[in-house]
């Protein structure tokens, strides 16, 4: 399996980035492999086993997977528009993994936002805590 080049950028790059995500993710809609290659590395990333692209105590899992779920939504949508202009067709490669990996890739982006979110409350309650003492 090949690997995404992921560039690895600072809290720094996150807080002051000219682009609204700071987080590299993939373009376009290439061939299934290259996909699977390109979620299959946000997944390790997400689940630990690679370092994450961003330097950031408090955002890094809610900046990281909030970026990998866009991706994985817009592969959704333009995989949709090629089924709208009949370039992908039921039963396709593209079809068969936007049904299948890439939903369930979806779900897991959507799941660690969740819990970023989460400890960014946490962190937040926690901040004001120290303050008040």
């Amino acid at each position: 399996m090949a690997s995404v080049k992921i560039r690895r950028s600072t809290d720094r790059d996150v807080q002051s980035s000219r682009s609204l995500i700071a987080v590299p993710v993939g373009e376009g809609l290439p061939a299934v492999q290259e996909l699977w290659d390109e979620i299959a590395t946000y997944m390790d990333i997400l689940l630990g086993r690679i370092e994450p692209p961003v330097d950031s105590p408090y955002l890094l899992l809610m900046e990281v997977s909030t970026a990998y779920y866009a991706r994985g939504l817009e592969i959704d949508a333009l995989i949709h528009h090629e089924e709208r202009e009949m370039r992908v067709l039921r039963g396709s490669p593209h079809y068969k993994f936007r049904t299948g990996e890439l939903r369930d890739f979806i779900e897991l982006a959507k799941k660690t936002a969740e819990l970023g979110s989460r400890r960014l409350t946490q962190e937040q309650i926690l901040a004001e805590q120290r303050r008040s003492i």
